[in-house]
């Protein structure tokens, strides 16, 4: 900033001119004393003293301008230091709170890389254990393949029948229903569950009458299977079920007969002799 204007330095120069000829103006006069001695001291006297207050007041007003434009300027600074101070304030208020969501997003990225870690883990240690499980459910389902087609060898060269994943033993003798059943019961089997049309087809071709595993004792007219499941499907012959034996006996108990036609069940009092056949599921 330039501390002293153009117009300043006008003033000074006329100043300095006036001085300058005032002080020749009074060299001339004291030289020409002796000519011009009719001009009074006094007068000349007031006219320096008028010439250095005008001076002195300009140098004053000068001062003053200087003090001014000085005053401004620091105000202007200060202001301008003011707003810089202030910007950096905030600038620094916004890196703190950038920093401070940094470490935040930073502190959630490391719970959930942990998180998935553990889940990862988690995951690797069930699919480990799933596929051990799965290698001994493998293991345990060849062992029962090979003990039953052992088992399968064996009954086979008893005088078992093999058929659609079922081993079936038909008597050689006649008992009661409920004997019958003990007897299969012995042999780790039971009386023949018929649960498709393949399976009542398979009675027929023995083309003997037997007891099979079907029952109303529990429930006069409800039929169950040996393994507590309800009759649905049923292959009554004509007029059958109609729990009517000689002598008003009760019959609570199914057997096959007539096996030329392909519904041939027939209730009878369960204290008839008759041959029976065995069921036993070799599914694994």
């Amino acid at each position: 900033m330039e501390m002293v204007t153009y117009e300043d330095e006008s003033e000074m120069s006329m100043v300095y001119e006036n001085f300058r000829d005032a002080t020749v103006r009074n060299d001339a006069l004291k030289s020409r004393s002796g000519e011009d001695s009719n001009v009074p001291a006094a007068a000349l006297g007031i006219k320096l003293y008028r010439l250095v207050a005008v001076t002195f007041g300009l140098l004053c007003i000068l001062q003053v301008t200087l003090n001014i434009c000085l005053c401004l300027a620091l105000f202007s600074q200060r202001d301008s230091l003011t707003e810089e101070r202030d910007e950096l304030k905030r600038i620094n208020s916004d890196t703190e709170a950038r920093c401070k969501n940094v470490t935040e997003e930073r502190d959630e990225l490391k719970r959930i890389n942990f998180d998935t870690e553990a889940r990862c883990k988690n995951v690797t240690e069930e699919r480990d254990d799933l596929e051990r499980k799965l290698k001994t459910s493998v293991s345990q389902r060849d062992s029962l393949t090979e003990e039953r087609d052992e088992l399968k060898r064996i009954l086979i060269g008893l005088g078992w029948v093999y058929f659609s994943d079922s081993i079936y033993y038909i008597s050689s003798t006649k008992k009661t229903w409920q004997d019958s059943r003990n007897d299969c019961l012995q042999k780790g089997a039971d009386l023949m569950i018929i649960n498709s049309k393949e399976e009542q087809d398979f009675t027929r071709q023995s083309k003997k009458n037997v007891w099979i595993g079907l029952t109303d004792s529990e429930t006069e007219g409800t039929w169950k299977w040996v393994d507590g499941t309800p009759l649905t499907t049923s292959y009554w012959a004509s007029d059958e079920p109609n729990n009517s034996g000689p002598g008003n006996t009760a019959e609570n108990c199914g057997e096959v007969m007539m096996h030329q036609l392909e519904n041939n069940w027939n209730d009878l009092s369960c204290d008839y002799l008759k041959l029976w056949i065995c069921e036993l599921k070799l599914r694994p």
